[in-house]
């Protein structure tokens, strides 16, 4: 019964994601961006704790995608199709947390990266 409980618990939680990527653009956007970075780890032999910092960023810029995902959904479902000065605010807010995120993962991807292309492709200082 338990083990039911536990499968059908990760079958809601696969159609949840489904929904975000199938529904929001930044989902797929940000997936993209993961897929690339991921393989620029590869190409670039990032070290483990460089490549796990990179997988945290990742994660936490999807996971907040999700939960902006879900509290736009919840807002809409509460307050329908009209939109007023405070429900605008509070999904503005949640996309903030989305950006935040985005943009402190940019700069530790900066941080990791930067060093690593400058060593693969040298530039000539004439």
């Amino acid at each position: 019964m338990h083990r039911r409980k536990l499968i059908r618990s990760f079958i809601n939680a696969a159609k949840g994601l489904y929904y975000v990527c199938r529904n929001e653009r930044n989902m797929i956007i940000h997936l993209g961006i993961a897929f690339i970075v991921i393989a620029m780890s590869f190409f670039l032999h990032l070290d483990k704790i460089e490549f796990l910092i990179v997988l945290v960023c990742i994660a936490l810029v999807l996971t907040l995608e999700t939960i902006n995902t879900a509290f736009e959904c919840m807002v809409d479902l509460f307050h329908g199709a009209k939109i007023n000065s405070i429900v605008k605010m509070l999904k503005d807010i949640a996309s903030a947390a989305v950006l935040l995120a985005c943009i402190f993962s940019a700069i530790v991807g900066v941080w990791i990266f930067l060093p690593k292309l400058m060593l693969k492709w040298p530039m000539k200082i004439y």
